[in-house]
């Protein structure tokens, strides 16, 4: 990992909040999204046990173009391929961002009926909008709780800027019409 990302990781205070642990390893991943020149969200599925069961990072743009590599999608991905036998009833996502409408949507679908984010997305998050869903997804969305992670502040704020310090939108944007073009 980059010394300046290690730094951030390293200054840290002790861990006092539940959610501390998970909300480490989440900007953790987030970080390494960044150094492969993604967007900075991590993800991680914890079992009711308190067992790390996969983790993952958003890879739209690494090592190709992917319009579905999301974080959370590659963590849903790792569990239907690794734990298909696993209650997903009991199960927290933890995302360093906001889920968006696709990863929501995704989410409803696997099962899982615990989310807790870092920094919210105002632009593009869904936790505060499921009210608009169609009745189907709606009643899907009945038995998931989607807030915040009870986490020190420092990881809160370390979320948030990685969104919108460590990587300019402008050109992330940029990228994605090259790919829709065909460039990379």
């Amino acid at each position: 990992m980059h010394p300046e990302h290690l730094a951030l990781l390293q200054q840290a205070p002790a861990s006092t909040h539940a959610d501390d642990t998970w909300a480490r390893l989440c900007c953790e991943q987030a970080l390494l999204a960044v150094e492969e020149g993604c967007y900075a969200v991590g993800a991680l599925l914890v079992d009711g046990a308190g067992e790390l069961l996969c983790n993952g990072r958003n890879q739209v743009f690494a090592p190709a173009y992917a319009s579905a590599a999301h974080a959370e999608m590659q963590v849903l991905d790792q569990l239907e391929s690794e734990h298909a036998q696993v209650d997903r009833r009991d199960l927290t996502l933890y995302v360093s961002l906001e889920p968006c409408l696709m990863c929501y949507g995704r989410i409803l679908l696997a099962g899982i009926t615990r989310v807790r984010y870092l920094a919210r997305d105002r632009d593009g998050g869904f936790a505060l909008r499921h009210g608009r869903l169609p009745p189907a997804w709606a009643n899907l969305a009945s038995g998931l709780a989607v807030v915040q992670a009870k986490a020190d502040p420092y990881w809160l704020d370390l979320a948030e800027q990685l969104i919108e310090r460590l990587q300019d939108r402008r050109a992330m944007r940029e990228r994605v019409v090259a790919a829709w073009r065909g460039g990379r």
